[in-house]
């Protein structure tokens, strides 16, 4: 009898014993012809007292999705910290994803960009999240687990999406492959926008912090409460946590390294192409953004005030957060407040005042070819090249000029491509790679290069590399045998740092530690190298400008 597919549930439960709470493990295998494991199978958990039912999935792999972490958001717990839910008494199905965190449909365009650019626009088609305000649901893949007492590493995947967009339950996020090689992998949402972040005086005045904003990074925090409290029923080592994440997501997870709440959470991080090194907003900025919101609401700034936005409907408050996010870039980005981030995070990470946790952090090659409506707009020309150059970098623009030569008008685009490149993402990342090396932490530092045939027009662009570490690379792109390797590789690498804060492991290439005098990095591409001195003439002068920023 196989023991892959005789399983027709797995049956969980504790025992004491030597003074501790052990969690044992064992199959219940029937003599009867059962569906093969990665069918229509029930699997029961109990979750703080609660039972959930998810189902196996494939591989030999356990699925919970749509699990809750934190009450529902709605009404009177609308723009307040999360907070425990009331457990329910029957069982609770766990094989369906949650819904998305409510905001604006514009997601599907950013795939579809990317589609269109290796010709396959016409044939992508991304619908729009199901959305709610109730909606902090968490999913956890897991291996099947035999053995008593066997613990696995726990990856926590905090989703990109510039903190307006996204959801973790995209398909992309499938964490199957990464449990496959024995991570138990947790998924999750949080809120966004204006839901997630706004600021105003009178919900500080009702907070007993009195602070405002921030509940993002507080729906994260609590995930990360929810993962210490149950996550060792499914095998999961709460001493080897690590959080991982992409661009917002990323740049979420080095301001939870700042965060005091976040402290013990978790035992390493991987950031992807995220480093928030600049000034944040302040809670007093944040908070005249949340007036302007209001007002724009038809809400007076009266001691009423929170209960009024509490009663806007959610859909309009996505499309008016959205209508002057670009006025009022705090309705969706972290803030400064002074409690749940104390200091600017940039700040943070120069004086090594972050968790003394090992570090992983890189960025994409060229990752604002995906991201051109943030790339500065001006006609295409030499001299509106050279005037933007000169306006950034003042008496230091004719050194930046002779970095980023422009020979004429159809150099300009690439070349500012490369050039928003290095400033947004790349230098950034090293400036927290050198302050978190300066500290001590175990840091590894990576440059994502591989550019798939067909794509040079967007080289290797921003989220390029979510499906090599998750196994899911969409079916439409032009994969080649190097991109399956590539990604094997890569997915090693972060479930072994998962495991040990060391991303090297047997028959891995060497990935050499960070430390800001050799400046090494390992270029992840279609070979696999190491390289020095990444961008170093840019960075050096981005890592001035960024230490004058937060001064």
């Amino acid at each position: 009898m196989s023991g892959t597919d005789r399983f027709a549930r797995l049956r969980l439960w504790r025992s004491a014993g030597a003074g501790r709470t052990a969690v044992r493990f064992v199959a219940v295998l029937m003599c009867v012809a059962a569906p093969a494991f990665g069918q229509s199978q029930q699997i029961t958990a109990r979750f703080d007292g609660e039972t959930f039912a998810g189902a196996a999935g494939r591989d030999s792999i356990v699925v919970f999705r749509g699990v809750p972490y934190a009450a529902a958001p709605v009404g009177s717990l609308r723009w307040r910290a999360p907070a425990r839910r009331q457990i329910g008494r029957t069982v609770r199905a766990a094989t369906a994803f949650g819904a998305a965190c409510p905001q604006s449909p514009g997601l599907g365009t950013f795939y579809r960009n990317i589609a269109a650019a290796f010709h396959r626009g016409d044939s992508v088609r991304v619908a729009p999240p199901r959305t709610a305000e109730d909606c902090l649901f968490l999913n956890v893949w897991a291996p099947v687990v035999l053995r008593r007492n066997e613990r696995r590493p726990v990856m926590i995947w905090i989703h990109g999406g510039s903190n307006i967009y996204g959801e973790g339950s995209s398909p992309i996020y499938d964490g199957t492959q990464l449990a496959r090689r024995g991570a138990v992998v947790v998924t999750i949402n949080y809120r966004l926008g204006a839901l997630g972040f706004l600021a105003h005086p009178a919900l500080s005045a009702e907070s007993t912090d009195h602070v405002s904003g921030n509940y993002a990074l507080l729906d994260q925090i609590a995930a990360l409460q929810w993962v210490r409290r149950n996550i060792a029923v499914l095998g999961g080592d709460t001493a080897r946590v690590t959080i991982f994440g992409e661009s917002a997501g990323a740049i979420d997870i080095m301001h939870l390294m700042a965060a005091p709440r976040a402290a013990g959470l978790f035992q390493g991080a991987i950031a992807e192409s995220g480093a928030p090194m600049g000034a944040l907003t302040t809670l007093a900025f944040a908070e005249a953004a949340g007036v302007a919101f209001a007002r724009a609401a038809g809400i007076d700034s009266t001691p009423s005030a929170a209960a009024a936005l509490r009663k806007l409907p959610v859909d309009s408050v996505v499309a008016l957060g959205m209508s002057l996010l670009a006025a009022h870039p705090s309705l969706g980005a972290p803030i400064a407040d002074g409690v749940v981030l104390p200091q600017m995070t940039g700040k943070a990470f120069d004086q090594g005042r972050v968790a003394q946790v090992p570090l992983l952090l890189g960025s994409n090659a060229l990752e604002m070819s995906s991201l051109r409506s943030y790339v500065p707009q001006f006609d295409r020309t030499v001299g509106n090249f050279n005037a933007w150059v000169l306006r950034t970098f003042g008496l230091a623009a004719p050194r930046v000029r002779s970095i980023y030569p422009v020979r004429d008008d159809s150099d300009v685009e690439m070349t500012l491509l490369r050039a928003t490149t290095h400033m947004y993402m790349t230098c950034p990342t090293r400036f927290a790679a050198r302050g978190a090396a300066r500290a001590g932490l175990p840091t590894y530092l990576y440059q994502f290069t591989r550019v798939l045939p067909g794509g040079e027009s967007l080289g290797a662009y921003h989220s390029a590399e979510i499906g090599y570490v998750f196994g899911t690379k969409e079916s439409w792109l032009p994969l080649e045998p190097v991109d399956r390797d590539l990604s094997d590789v890569m997915s090693r690498y972060w479930v072994q740092f998962a495991a040990t804060g060391n991303p090297n492991g047997p028959g891995l290439p060497e990935w050499p530690q960070y430390d800001a005098v050799a400046d090494r990095h390992l270029d992840l591409g279609s070979a696999i190298t190491t390289g020095a001195g990444l961008t170093r003439e840019t960075c050096d002068l981005v890592q001035l400008a960024l230490r004058a920023q937060l001064k």
